[in-house]
């Protein structure tokens, strides 16, 4: 090979390499497209622009906090959400589940900082004959998800106790005995049918932690398929709970996520407005 040819591949390369660093990581670009925000460059790192609310990292040297809370937005996709058959979710009591981890700016900018921002963009989904509050933007999500339940109980009618009388959608509140704010709050998440469904924290003996769950696959599929994550995908159970979390269902989000060191933790969001367990 000559050397004006290996001259020639070697700009080639570094040309490559160049477009590669001043193009942002995969995950960033897709919550700029799911979310709020803009991705920018500065400083040698790439953060979220939100505009007035500021901005915030896509990295950092430390993960989330002891509440589930995230330092940086690549911490949001440190644990792949994996769908698939339903199988029983094993692991130690610290572990880290797909989605528990939230960046509460984030989502504070793209549905709302307080109550009364979040109640001024409520939407309403019709679900089984009745209209249940949740964000604007969420809207289509959840409609979709109503026709993909409504064809499956044409097929299959014994399933449609799992989507009678649900836990509720929008909720104002932390998630329990954290600072962390409840994704229903956003008004993006659902609790189905309370009386079918496992929880975590209302297992008894809570050592050994034992996964369980009664929620059928169709069930969850319809889920899925719309960008809703399940709570009976983690380690802390959780199984009426979905949440609209579309950037750990889109593949290409994961392409160029950094991985922080791991460290312990999480919260969990489960239970009725009125249980008190969140």
């Amino acid at each position: 090979m000559t050397f004006a040819l290996l001259l020639v591949l070697g700009q080639v390369t570094a040309l490559e390499q160049l477009k590669a660093d001043e193009s942002p990581p995969k995950g960033l670009e897709c919550l700029a497209r799911y979310y709020l925000g803009s991705a920018v460059k500065h400083d040698g790192r790439w953060w979220l622009s939100l505009g007035k609310e500021g901005e915030l990292p896509w990295e950092s040297p430390d993960g989330p906090d002891l509440e589930g809370a995230a330092t940086a937005l690549s911490d949001l996709f440190r644990v792949p959400y994996v769908t698939g058959p339903i199988t029983p979710v094993e692991g130690p009591e610290d572990a880290e589940d797909p989605g528990r981890t939230r960046v509460d700016g984030l989502f504070k900018a793209t549905y709302g900082a307080t109550r009364r921002e979040v109640e001024e963009r409520l939407g309403r989904w019709r679900f089984r004959g009745v209209r249940y509050p949740v964000h604007e933007r969420a809207v289509a999500a959840f409609d979709r998800v109503s026709v993909r339940i409504d064809a499956l109980l044409k097929e299959k009618p014994k399933l449609s106790k799992f989507v009678e009388n649900i836990g509720g959608t929008w909720s104002w509140r932390t998630i329990a005995r954290t600072k962390v704010m409840s994704t229903h709050a956003f008004g993006i998440a659902v609790d189905l049918n309370v009386d079918l469904s496992h929880y975590w924290r209302w297992v008894r003996p809570r050592k050994p932690l034992k996964w369980k769950n009664r929620f059928p696959q169709e069930i969850v599929d319809a889920f899925e398929a719309e960008g809703f994550i399940w709570g009976g995908r983690w380690v802390h159970f959780d199984t009426m709970h979905f949440e609209y979390r579309p950037e750990l269902l889109d593949p290409s989000c994961r392409e160029g996520v950094v991985t922080p060191p791991a460290r312990d933790g999480g919260t969990s969001d489960a239970g009725t407005p009125d249980s008190g367990v969140r």
